[in-house]
């Protein structure tokens, strides 16, 4: 889930959130590791909120080159219940707003019941706008009327019985105008920036649950190693993290994302099974008109990036 490859920041309007190094060390139980284990490392020593904001500023300009397409997988593990699986199809690129992306979850799968008589797949149709003038929009198959605009409170539910929401995979907090510094530290043995990022005071859907949300951002890579979700007690609620990476059309994605439930400690696995990266894609996939299929029923023009050589 061709083109140079460059340091990536975020997973692209869905996760989103990422990543160029050649491994990741498995996360831990406890998951933060952090260790004073350089003399440059600042956590907890007064960091200076401009080196900070040049930091946050150059994460929130990071993409891949080129569009993408990937078949991902829900991997839902309740701890009290069968472990299930959800397949989605995704497409994703970027505008001028930022990462977008066009998904669609298959919340239930074509059956046949005990008449003989075939039932239609039921489809979550999503188009996400993460970055500035962030938005997202959903529709079901089978569902008349126009595509839904999504507010921050429905952002906040679980996708098909996953711990995933919308909110997890936009990370809007990613670009939210308050945060705090932290510091360097050294997190899972890289170099980690931690940031505490402020829900926007004007958005008591937020506000009313969420009191901030921690990022790790790597040092060396560039890319956001964890994430951690907090409430308004303080006390953690939600932990997103990567758990592997490999190179596909020359560019480096994450092969698994985990996200637990702190409170039911319940989680849910993303896995990228197929992915093409660096393509050309039509705007016009971006746009609510797209929702009104599903993306395995449209006729979509894809292409490679062209890229040329150096002439010597």
């Amino acid at each position: 889930m061709a083109g140079s490859i460059r340091s990536v920041g975020k997973i692209p309007a869905f996760l989103f959130t990422l990543l160029i190094c050649a491994c990741l060390a498995h996360p831990s139980s406890a998951q933060r590791r952090l260790s004073s284990g350089s003399p440059l490392d600042t956590l907890g020593k007064n960091p200076s909120q401009e080196e900070g904001w040049e930091i946050l500023k150059t994460f929130r300009s990071l993409g891949w080159d080129g569009g993408y397409n990937w078949r991902i997988q829900l991997k839902i593990m309740p701890r009290r219940e069968r472990t299930r699986y959800v397949n989605g199809l995704m497409y994703g690129d970027r505008n001028e707003s930022g990462p977008i992306s066009r998904i669609d979850v298959i919340e239930s799968p074509a059956d046949v019941n005990a008449d003989g008589e075939v039932t239609e797949a039921v489809i979550l149709r999503l188009l996400l706008q993460s970055g500035k003038g962030a938005y997202a929009m959903r529709k079901r198959s089978g569902e008349a009327g126009p595509p839904e605009v999504v507010d921050s409170a429905v952002s906040l539910e679980r996708i098909a019985g996953s711990e995933f929401s919308l909110f997890d995979l936009m990370a809007p907090y990613i670009h939210w105008p308050r945060f705090r510094y932290e510091g360097r530290t050294t997190f899972r043995g890289s170099p980690t920036h931690l940031f505490w990022m402020h829900p926007p005071e004007g958005d008591t859907a937020l506000t009313d649950r969420i009191s901030g949300v921690r990022l790790y951002i790597n040092d060396t890579f560039k890319y956001l190693a964890q994430t951690e979700i907090f409430g308004v007690d303080g006390k953690k609620m939600k932990t997103l993290y990567i758990l592997g990476l490999e190179k596909v059309d020359e560019q480096t994605i994450f092969k698994e994302m985990d996200v637990r439930n702190e409170i039911t400690r319940d989680k849910t696995r993303l896995k990228i099974v197929d992915a093409r990266m660096g393509l050309e894609l039509p705007a016009s996939l971006f746009t609510a008109q797209s929702l009104l299929e599903n993306l395995q029923d449209l006729t979509i023009p894809v292409s490679r990036q062209e890229t040329f050589a150096p002439v010597n």
